[in-house]
């Protein structure tokens, strides 16, 4: 067909442009990354970090309340929370409700926090120090990205 080339040309070029999907998850690798190298001394990745933040709130009584605030999928959680458990940064604890299972932080836990909160602060003020004064912006767009799609 004459122009179909161009015409998927035209296409590619206004979704890379213009897809929320695609430059979502391109940020989200980035900071990743960022995160990632900034917490390395501290033996966590970014993952393991928000978990460990999440679990040492205690608002969380189940996996699936865990998995839902973190908008993460439950095997992925899963996967996370059997390697913070073997390196005994996290325990299985009743919930209060019923025969679920919540979670708390060890001491180790708690120290290897104590560690890593330096680093992330120091990784999260980069990142708000790159978006500079757009950083307000982005952040409520995002808080709403989370709250309605």
């Amino acid at each position: 067909m004459p122009g179909t080339a161009h015409s998927i040309e035209l296409l590619e070029a206004e979704v890379r442009e213009n897809c929320a999907a695609l430059r979502a998850r391109m940020a989200a690798r980035k900071l990743t990354r960022h995160y990632d190298k900034a917490l390395r001394p501290a033996g966590l990745k970014i993952t393991q970090f928000t978990l460990l933040i999440a679990v040492a709130e205690g608002k969380v009584r189940s996996l699936t309340a865990l998995a839902d605030l973190l908008a993460l999928e439950r095997s992925s959680l899963v996967r996370n929370v059997k390697l913070l458990e073997d390196d005994g940064l996290i325990e299985s604890a009743p919930s209060g409700e019923g025969r679920s299972l919540g979670l708390r932080l060890t001491k180790a836990g708690r120290k290897k926090l104590t560690q890593a909160l330096p680093l992330w602060r120091e990784a999260q003020s980069e990142v708000e120090t790159s978006l500079g004064p757009n950083w307000p912006g982005v952040k409520k767009s995002l808080h709403q990205l989370i709250a309605k799609v």
